[in-house]
C-alpha cells in the first residue's frame, strides 16, 4: 500500500511540474498567454502595455492574453494571481529580480518562446500561427484583423 501511494504521489508531482504553467486552479487551457515579468513599472512595461493595445485585434484573434507582473507590485490584470501564485510563476520560469522576461505559453500550458525587454510582435504572431493548434483554428476562422 505504501508503494502504491508513493507511486501515485510521484506521478502527480511529475505531471504537475511538466504541465502546469499556471497555478492548478487556473483556466490556462482556454487561451495562450504572454507573461511579462519586470522589476518595476518602467519604460519597458509602459511600451509593452502600449503595444499590447496596438496589437489587440491580432492578440484576440490568436487567443493570447497578456499578463504583466512586476516585483514592485504592479500587476495587470490586477488580482489575477495571489502573491503565492506569483512566487510560484517566478520560480517555475526562473525569473531573476532585475530582468525583463516575457514568456509565450501555449494552450497546452507549455512555454513556447522567451525574450527580454522588447517584443517583436510580428515574430510572436508568426510563431503562434505556425503552431499546429493555431493552424487548425485558422482553417475554420477567417482573420478579422486584415486591412
Amino acid at each position: 500500500m505504501k508503494a502504491l501511494i508513493s507511486c501515485l504521489y510521484s506521478a502527480f508531482i511529475l505531471f504537475s511540474t511538466c504541465v502546469a504553467s499556471y497555478p492548478l486552479d487556473s483556466l490556462h487551457w482556454n487561451h495562450r498567454s504572454i507573461l511579462f515579468f519586470a522589476p518595476e513599472k518602467d519604460q519597458y512595461v509602459q511600451e509593452f502595455m502600449k503595444q499590447t493595445l496596438m496589437n489587440d485585434c491580432l492578440l484576440q484573434e490568436r487567443d493570447i492574453v497578456t499578463i504583466i507582473i512586476t516585483r514592485d507590485g504592479f500587476n495587470q490584470p490586477e488580482d489575477l494571481f495571489s502573491p503565492e501564485d506569483i512566487r510560484f510563476l517566478q520560480q517555475k520560469y526562473n525569473i531573476t529580480q532585475d530582468s525583463h522576461t516575457a514568456i509565450l505559453i501555449g494552450k497546452d500550458g507549455l512555454e513556447k518562446h522567451r525574450w527580454g525587454e522588447e517584443t517583436n510582435w510580428r515574430h510572436i504572431t508568426d510563431l503562434v500561427d505556425k503552431m499546429p493548434l493555431r493552424q487548425r483554428e485558422m482553417t475554420y476562422r477567417q482573420s478579422r484583423c486584415a486591412i
